[in-house]
């Protein structure tokens, strides 16, 4: 299990090999694709308080598009092993 400088305890549950898309929420991606979590946080998406928003409400309420919030979180998916 990874803390994070949150404080909270997320860990991937399951490795997902489907694209990450819009209607997912915070908490789908956060536990079903290694190394999203860092990219949420980069683009100011909080994953412990936002977790039940669904990614185009959390990139909406970040103040980012959803294409660009999807892009880097499937590049990420992408990249992981």
């Amino acid at each position: 299990m990874m803390t994070h400088a949150c404080g909270c305890h997320a860990h991937v549950t399951e490795r997902s090999a489907e694209p990450i898309t819009s209607e997912l929420t915070v908490s789908d991606v956060a536990h079903r694709y290694p190394g999203s979590l860092d990219t949420l946080m980069e683009m100011g998406i909080n994953h412990c308080c936002g977790a039940h928003l669904t990614l185009r409400e959390a990139a909406a309420s970040a103040g980012v598009t959803v294409e660009a919030l999807l892009e880097a979180l499937n590049r990420t998916a992408a990249a992981k092993p």
